[in-house]
């Protein structure tokens, strides 16, 4: 990774020319230029996701309510999946994006533990998705299952979608356990040495 000039420069000048004290502040701005960066691309993330769920919303009422082609008694299960899919959103936008509050950090220790607290936040999102997947993936067995009932899927397509569904899911779930414990796990686990070995310091 190439270094970042502006960070050093502005370091460098904030330290009145002193080395030591240029390579403390620019630790401390290069913590809290990830710790801000993580936040945005989340916020960026948990608005996409959010239009997504608004369109899905949208399009399933006006299926119901204005083209009145979905009958919410016999196809329950699309609506089930579109409830549980809001609660996990709603789950993990209240938790935040974890990291402290805005601005820059005093120390060193606080930019550690502002990105120790936004990992651990990414890894509780994870655990999070880990126990709404079944439950979603049961949901979506159900809505699968009420429009093969009502002939809008054909047992052929039942089958093609069970497969596409299974691979799909198969892949997100490896590329999250990929993320998590090769990736966030051992990030958190650095981050605790590193705040451990500097409150050992003597100061």
């Amino acid at each position: 990774m190439s270094m970042d000039m502006e960070r050093l420069e502005r370091a460098w000048a904030g330290a009145a020319n002193r080395a030591d004290v240029a390579a403390g502040l620019y630790l401390i701005d290069s913590a809290m230029g990830a710790v801000a960066r993580r936040r945005r691309d989340f916020r960026l993330r948990m608005g996409l996701i959010g239009v997504v769920l608004m369109g899905w919303s949208l399009v399933a009422a006006y299926a119901i309510v204005w083209r009145g082609n979905v009958d919410p008694l016999r196809e329950w299960g699309a609506l089930l999946m579109l409830a549980i899919t809001w609660t996990v959103y709603g789950v993990i936008l209240r938790r935040g994006e974890e990291g402290g509050a805005e601005g820059p950090a005093p120390s060193l220790p606080a930019g550690l533990r502002a990105l120790l607290s936004q990992t651990e936040g990414a890894m509780r999102r994870i655990r999070v998705m880990a126990v709404a997947v079944p439950i979603f993936l049961l949901a979506l067995g159900i809505a699968v299952t009420q429009l093969g009932q009502v002939g809008k899927m054909s047992a052929g397509n039942i089958r093609d979608f069970a497969l596409l569904a299974g691979i799909g899911f198969s892949l997100s779930g490896g590329i999250f356990a990929i993320r998590y414990h090769r990736f966030l796990k051992p990030e958190a686990e650095r981050l605790r040495r590193l705040l451990g070995q500097y409150e050992d310091c003597p100061s």
